[in-house]
């Protein structure tokens, strides 16, 4: 059995995006126990090879924070098929992110010398591979291949690029021109757009004259009977995909080749309600009316400010008061959070595709009883309780209690609200509630 087929049999390979941010976790425990970020004295060449990784760490985390916050405004507008997109672009968009990660991980490990820190990031490194080279090999299953006696597929190296970076670097080393959403209009009507997302997310909202290749599927064909003198607009959702399929019709001879930069995601923000007719126009209005896209908006916001806050504050509060932690308090505050981290693995694991962000379940989704929910209705809950008071534990910090206190009351707020829901999605919801706790067994 191939890796891949394993790992997609399995549905494992989503697994380890928080496989790998939980050795994240690790890593930064651990440096900060051996050396507390004291930094060593470097000669010239580690402090070229700091400044050099630190540099490009620090251009993708901006670049995949600037992309994972205009998804998180995107979401409402997606409404019931919000599972579709969320499922297809997670890894993608997420995978910059842990690339920066990477790369900061390690200048700060050789900044502090730490050992422990070193084995841990190369364990980092290992889980990043993996997942990189999974996602690749997913794209040339799906990926038709040319006639390589005419032209040759887009390389590994466009591939990597455009999976870690989705940037402009890609398409114009090929010879494409990356193209803003604000200028898709100054294109002539007759471009040819051609779109390689999957087919559910075509169906759910595309340009009006845009057509379907996922992944490149048939693309050589049709791009044969083209012109190589019309201009062709290649895009996808948020930009990792459509680079290297610039590259290829660059490479087939096309002469206007254009890569819609950032991709379908920020064009349907910028038309939220406009026009949608003409070429590109788009085919479904951004206003969901199902009212399935419901969120509960402000509670949403309100627990993830809280979280934000306690990630920041606790080491800063640690830095400034100067207060002591014992060892045992942050052995149970580590075992408390990897505690987290583990239920909330078991739990979306249980979940599988029924897994989503909003009150709402999905139109094909069944109530999940089983494993970890035969005890506990929210475990997901539970579990970021657990991780967050860990980690308040963990730094000794008091400024983060009253927060923890605060998110964990907007969660069982938002607890209550979602079951109201699920009893009218599912008859058999209120004898499962019956027989089940909220978010302790035996206590709540």
């Amino acid at each position: 059995m191939k890796l891949l087929d394993f790992f997609e049999r399995h549905e494992w390979r989503r697994s380890l995006v928080p496989l790998f941010y939980f050795f994240a976790l690790v890593w930064l425990i651990s440096v900060w126990y051996q050396t507390g970020f004291s930094f060593q004295d470097l000669n010239i060449t580690n402090l070229i090879v700091v400044v050099v990784v630190t540099a490009f760490g620090a251009l993708l985390f901006g670049v995949s924070i600037l992309e994972l916050i205009s998804y998180l405004i995107f979401l409402p507008i997606a409404g019931r098929n919000v599972q579709v997109l969320s499922q297809v672009h997670g890894e993608l968009l997420i995978h910059p992110l842990s690339a920066s990660v990477t790369l900061v991980a390690l200048a700060v490990t050789i900044l502090t010398g730490a050992s422990w820190g070193l084995k841990i990031w190369g364990v980092m490194l290992c889980v990043f591979a993996l997942q990189t080279y999974l996602i690749l090999d997913s794209v040339d299953s799906g990926e038709e291949a040319p006639d390589r006696k005419e032209i040759a597929k887009p390389g590994l190296i466009f591939k990597l690029l455009s999976l870690i970076l989705g940037a402009e670097v890609i398409t114009v080393s090929a010879g494409a021109k990356p193209l803003s959403p604000w200028k898709i209009k100054t294109l002539p009507e007759d471009t040819w757009i051609v779109d390689v997302r999957t087919k559910a997310e075509f169906q759910w909202n595309r340009l009006n004259s845009a057509e379907n290749y996922p992944w490149g599927l048939r693309l050589y064909e049709a791009a044969l009977k083209q012109p190589k003198e019309r201009p062709v607009l290649v895009m996808c959702f948020s930009g990792h995909r459509s680079p290297s399929i610039a590259v290829m019709l660059r490479r087939m001879g096309f002469e206007r080749v254009y890569n819609l930069h950032w991709g379908l995601l920020y064009y349907i923000l910028l038309n939220r309600g406009r026009d949608r007719k003409g070429a590109f126009g788009l085919t479904r209005d951004s206003h969901d009316t199902s009212g399935r896209g419901k969120d509960y908006k402000l509670i949403s916001v309100g627990y993830v400010m809280a979280e934000f806050l306690i990630l920041i504050l606790a080491p800063i509060e640690s830095h400034i008061m100067g207060r002591h932690v014992s060892s045992s308090q942050k052995w149970i505050g580590a075992i408390l959070g990897m505690g987290g981290f583990v239920a909330a693995l078991m739990a979306y694991r249980e979940l599988g595709r029924n897994f989503r962000v909003f009150a709402a379940p999905r139109r094909s989704g069944r109530l999940i009883t089983s494993g970890i929910y035969s005890k506990v209705r929210h475990p997901m809950y539970t579990a970021v309780m657990f991780a967050f008071l860990g980690y308040i534990i963990y730094w000794g910090s008091m400024w983060g209690f009253p927060l923890w206190l605060a998110m964990t009351t907007l969660y069982v707020v938002k607890a209550w609200k979602e079951e109201e829901v699920l009893k009218q999605r599912y008859p058999a919801y209120p004898d499962y509630e019956r027989r089940s706790w909220k978010f302790f067994p035996y206590i709540f």
